[in-house]
């Protein structure tokens, strides 16, 4: 563990550290609703599964910014179990969008030519290329191995997702997050078979043919 680590070293070894602000490196999820609202009461991090999530959300929405992407601000805080969280714009973006900041920036040309409004949901898996898009409203794309999807003069607009408070219930996997995704509308991508493809237009894929380079 890495409480353990320093017993491993000797009096002569070198040690040094990279400090990363918290939003981009450690958010955990460990605390009980009645921990995370007394912590959350103090002004510190409430560690709670939906704190963790919207944390996700608000380090994916930096990123895009950091790639010039005119994303909205988050929307104002409501309340679950006690705790005010923002979770709009729901930005998820997966291991197989980006690994590093240098691939998000890759997937990214497009920069301020891609726009998220504040109530949107925006969740990228695999390799997709984000060069024009306009969003107001839920937009899902998964690119499955073998398949690249460019976005392009795209825009997407429908009635999105809403975080929908669920009651305290012990039997119910979502109790102790305090609400549920309920994807109302939005638009669903699962892009399986081999191929480069273009999502443009009100959300229409073409199939380009066959991959140009292997992924």
């Amino acid at each position: 563990m890495l409480q353990d680590f320093p017993k491993l070293l000797g009096p002569g070894d070198k040690v040094g550290f990279a400090d990363f602000e918290r939003w981009f490196s450690f958010s955990p999820v460990k605390n009980s609703i009645a921990e995370a609202v007394a912590s959350h009461q103090k002004g510190v991090y409430a560690a709670s599964p939906g704190a963790g999530e919207e944390a996700v959300y608000e380090a994916h929405r930096r990123l895009l910014g950091l790639a010039g992407v005119a994303i909205a601000p988050p929307a104002p805080p409501v309340e679950h179990l006690g705790l005010p969280l923002s979770l709009f714009p729901a930005v998820a973006l997966s291991p197989r969008f980006a690994l590093t900041v240098d691939q998000l920036m890759s997937n990214v040309p497009g920069g301020a030519a891609v726009s998220v409004s504040a109530t949107s949901t925006l969740w990228l898996d695999g390799h997709v290329t984000l060069h024009s898009l306009a969003l107001d409203g839920a937009l899902v794309i998964r690119a499955a191995p073998g398949t690249r999807v460019h976005v392009r003069d795209c825009t997407v607009t429908n009635g999105g997702w809403t975080a929908e408070p669920v009651a305290e219930d012990p039997t119910d996997k979502f109790a102790i997050r305090g609400y549920t995704m309920k994807q109302r509308d939005g638009l669903v991508l699962d892009v399986t078979e081999p191929g480069e493809y273009e999502l443009s237009g009100d959300g229409v894929l073409t199939r380009l043919g066959e991959l140009k380079s292997e992924l």
